[in-house]
């Protein structure tokens, strides 16, 4: 996957407000002179999406057909900002990965990346990428889970991108930093102990706001943070690679063709390949089809792990690896109430709580 154009810690400021994201801009970036644009619809989240119609003045000579539509990616709403200024490191990371990584891991499915920057003046980070869903491309949804199959495939694209970039180690047995952009390590911990403050947790877990499947044993704050902290803490480098760190259904599409891919790089990070993979299972599935299925889709996932180049695992090896780090997806049960609706939160904290009591996963950690 190539990188048309790319410059990451610019010191020119890039677009902070969608007004910004002009055909000027846009011509600069794609190195062709952009008459014109539409603006299709402005998508606003942890992050933001422009959809942009353009209009090329000559593309003649181009080496590649530029697309007719693109999604520019980055922090472009004031309002959440001034809320989590820290997400600026989010998007910054976002633009790395696609720098950085797009371009070496051959077998991941992605979208083309056409421009990647970041600047010091706002900490910004942007992507221009294909538009999907001008592709026939649908998006996933936490609301509506996926068959079996499917879910295998989403596997089988997680463990192309550990493959690809498992821990490498020195002639002493040390492990190599292939990634020196990423030493400041996971966003993931930062993010989740400010959740588990008081004031952001009292939110979440007011009347009303509270999702109904947590058990009663999980509603104790400070047992839960120990909890996440031992799990951060014995992170076994065995299974260290590039992990995608946010592998849930709102973070993939699905092509016209029916296959997976995963989007929304934000939480790139060395970690345990077990920080996607019972994240990604769990809340991909029912309850009742996890519970069914969810041995073999891990030793699916061991399986394709070797054929690609990674390192080959028993199930028995990493069972408990994976039992732990049902942990990860406690998060949405601390998601602020006005960053995802509740619906979509109380889906997916029920399928994560009950993984969580299925595999004893705080007994686990608490041993």
């Amino acid at each position: 996957m190539a990188i048309v154009r790319g410059h990451l810690n610019s010191s020119e400021a890039l677009p902070v407000t969608p007004d910004q994201v002009t055909a000027e801009w846009c011509s600069d970036v794609l190195g062709c002179v952009v008459k014109d644009l539409k603006v299709i619809k402005t998508i606003h989240g942890t992050a933001s999406k422009i959809i942009l119609e353009l209009i090329y003045a000559d593309t003649t000579g181009q080496e590649f057909t530029l697309p007719d539509r693109v999604c520019v990616k980055g922090g472009f709403d004031t309002n959440i900002l001034a809320m989590f200024p820290g997400l600026t490191t989010l998007y910054r990371r976002e633009a790395e990965f696609y720098y950085y990584v797009a371009p070496l891991i051959t077998v991941v499915r992605l979208p083309r990346a056409w421009y990647c920057g970041s600047d010091i003046a706002n900490g910004q980070g942007i992507v221009v990428m294909d538009d999907l869903g001008s592709m026939g491309c649908t998006f996933g949804n936490p609301l509506e889970p996926w068959p079996v199959a499917r879910v295998r495939a989403g596997v089988e694209q997680l463990a192309a991108l550990h493959a690809e970039t498992w821990a490498p180690k020195t002639t002493a047995g040390e492990e190599k930093n292939c990634f020196p952009w990423l030493a400041g390590g996971s966003t993931f911990p930062a993010m989740v102990l400010t959740l588990l403050e008081p004031e952001p947790w009292g939110r979440r877990f007011a009347e009303g706001e509270r999702p109904p499947s947590v058990p009663d044993d999980m509603q104790d704050r400070e047992r839960m943070r120990a909890a996440f902290q031992k799990l951060w803490a014995g992170s076994d480098p065995r299974y260290h690679c590039l992990v995608h760190g946010d592998a849930h259904l709102a973070n993939t599409y699905i092509t016209a063709e029916g296959e997976p891919g995963f989007l929304d790089w934000q939480g790139l990070a060395v970690g345990s390949a077990f920080d996607d993979v019972p994240y990604f299972i769990v809340g991909a599935l029912t309850v009742a089809d996890r519970r069914e299925h969810e041995v073999g889709l891990v030793e699916h996932y061991l399986s394709t792990l070797a054929a690609l180049g990674g390192p080959r695992f028993a199930r028995g090896e990493v069972w408990d690896e994976y039992r732990k780090h049902a942990m990860h997806g406690f998060m949405w049960a601390l998601t602020d109430p006005r960053m995802q609706p509740n619906d979509v939160v109380f889906a997916m904290v029920e399928r994560y709580t009950a993984a969580m009591v299925d595999h004893g996963t705080l007994a686990l950690l608490e041993a």
